[in-house]
């Protein structure tokens, strides 16, 4: 009977610690303090990623441009663009082509956003569409895009380090 009991408290030891030995996650700082800070990233993570939408969309390009990092890397496979100047720069000559042909106003709508938390760096993906006025005169999707994002903390806050951009549904020039 007593090796039974001892079976028994070894078998509860063990399930007690499976959770922690399962998840390196669980294991981490879960106090009320941590939880606040992850919320106050997340939050302004996700204003990072509405300004994104905004600043293009008011076309102020140089607040685009400055929500890179000094380093950080806008575009789409081997054509980054880097730094927010140059970034914003190049905005700035894709929307006064307008290549597309696009009416205005037009504007995008972001959908599907998943953020990590890694600290003071984060990742990020989310999707959009633009939408532009159709020939009547009403909102039609033009094109869809994903995003995978790196980000980081700075003494500004939260920043794109590198913003990679996949059309998904583009229309051809």
């Amino acid at each position: 009977m007593k090796a039974m009991h001892r079976r028994i408290s070894l078998l509860a030891c063990l399930a007690a610690m499976m959770p922690a030995a399962l998840s390196p996650a669980l294991a981490q700082d879960q106090s009320p303090q941590h939880d606040v800070t992850q919320l106050r990233d997340r939050i302004a993570i996700e204003q990072l990623l509405r300004d994104y939408g905004r600043t293009i969309d008011e076309r102020n390009f140089d607040a685009f441009g400055n929500l890179f990092t000094e380093d950080g890397e806008y575009g789409s496979g081997p054509s980054m663009t880097v730094g927010p100047e140059a970034i914003a720069e190049g905005m700035r000559s894709a929307f006064e082509s307008n290549i597309f042909g696009f009416a205005e106003p037009n504007y995008h709508v972001f959908f599907n956003t998943v953020i990590d938390l890694h600290g003071d760096r984060a990742t990020a993906t989310s999707m959009s569409f633009y939408v532009v006025p159709g020939d009547d005169g009403s909102p039609e999707i033009a094109m869809m895009a994903s995003y995978a994002d790196e980000l980081v903390r700075t003494e500004e806050g939260w920043k794109f380090q590198s913003r990679v951009v996949e059309g998904l549904m583009a229309p051809s020039p």
